[in-house]
């Protein structure tokens, strides 16, 4: 297997697909090909160059700009990267739906099975599948995959994401495009794979139980409004918002966490993001809160969001088997993280690409990121990091 790295500047969308897919096209016959782009991009551009490179491909837009980081280029805000995986041993597929047409879940299973009829191994387990979804009900999809293959494969990705958090996101396949679009990728290397799925955060002593809630909406916290359970515990965070608004970037540092517990007894935390004060005191946020389940106030520093990153590509280097050699990695950022750590984004491509020397790096940020903990099971999360890691 062989990975390889392509980005472009380009402010004129013409110009940054002529410079990223025709130097795709040079490199020869792609196995798979990830492209994440600033949301000011043209779709049906892009779309149009990159069906010309004739490789499956998933694109999807990435908040400001994506990452990328290899031996030349430490890119905290390229306007469009593309990851492209070289593996004649391996097989891959890409399927797509459109969630306007039928409900999410139907539509994950459907984009599920053409993406492993497009791999050519419509009944076989897939090491990894991955995923761009449209925010909103990613567990729902997640759902339909699992109704595909079960829930032993493991599920990685993230929520296309716009740069203003106005629907302007969009995904592409060589299918399907557009804002309700979804997509997902199949892969079946010739060699093995690193995962690693995790928070960056760490647990206080604020515990709460969600006495109240409905889908992505907390109601109450221990019998007292959301807001104002969460406002309290916080010192004020939200003071001036408890009558109603949005606290997107207020809750950054701030969110709550859910307890994983895996087998050797440890705990994994899978977070879960405040975004807005409703009208009726609760809170609303951006994946799926079980009315009764216990939910922890959780913490993070600039310092913690920007060292998690080589923390997490290392976890994933570490799980490859000891004759492994790796060879390029996918990261998935969460945008709020991206927003609230804003300049030292920079200093932290520059401290991966010394770090990791010579090993091609693309990211993406996200509003709102799959992965799977190692107690097996695949979970939608926020202010998340994720890495799934290539091997040679």
């Amino acid at each position: 297997m062989r990975i390889k790295t392509y980005s472009s500047d380009e402010k004129d969308t013409t110009a940054a697909a002529k410079e990223v897919c025709g130097a795709l096209q040079d490199d020869g016959p792609t196995s798979l090909v990830f492209a994440f782009t600033n949301a000011e991009h043209d779709a049906s551009t892009l779309v149009a160059s990159l069906n010309e490179s004739g490789a499956p491909y998933l694109l999807a837009t990435s908040c400001l700009g994506s990452l990328l980081c290899d031996e030349s280029r430490a890119q905290a805000d390229a306007g469009l990267s593309v990851l492209s995986i070289f593996d004649e041993a391996g097989a891959f597929g890409v399927g797509s739906a459109d969630c306007s047409e039928t409900d999410a879940f139907s539509a994950g299973a459907s984009a599920l099975e053409n993406a492993l009829m497009n791999a050519g191994r419509p009944f076989e387990s897939p090491s990894l599948i991955w995923c761009a979804l449209p925010p909103g009900e990613e567990e729902a999809i997640l759902n339909g995959f699992t109704s595909v293959v079960g829930e032993q494969v493991p599920i990685f990705g993230g929520s296309a994401a716009d740069n203003t958090v106005e629907g302007n996101w969009y995904i592409s396949t060589s299918s399907h495009s557009g804002a309700n679009c979804l997509a997902v990728a199949v892969m079946y290397p010739s060699s093995p794979l690193g995962l690693s799925y995790s928070s960056g955060y760490k647990p206080t002593e604020a515990v709460f139980k969600a006495s109240s809630a409905q889908n992505r909406h907390i109601i109450e916290l221990d019998g007292l409004p959301a807001a104002k359970a969460y406002n309290e515990a916080t010192n004020g965070l939200i003071a001036k918002e408890l009558a109603g608004g949005q606290i997107l970037g207020l809750t950054s540092t701030a969110p709550l966490g859910k307890p994983v517990q895996l087998e050797n007894g440890a705990l994994n935390y899978l977070l879960c993001h405040p975004d807005e004060v409703c009208n009726d005191g609760g809170l609303n946020v951006f994946s799926e809160v079980i009315e009764g389940e216990e939910l922890v106030l959780m913490e993070g520093s600039i310092a913690s969001l920007t060292a998690r990153a080589e923390r997490v590509i290392n976890n994933a280097i570490m799980l490859l088997p000891d004759d492994s050699k790796p060879v390029g990695v996918l990261l998935v950022y969460c945008a709020g993280c991206r927003l609230t750590v804003g300049d030292e984004i920079h200093p932290m491509l520059t401290s991966l690409q010394e770090k990791f020397e010579s090993l091609p790096i693309c990211g993406t940020y996200t509003f709102g990121e799959q992965g799977r903990f190692l107690d097996g099971k695949s979970r939608h999360g926020n202010l998340m990091i994720s890495a799934v890691v290539f091997s040679q």
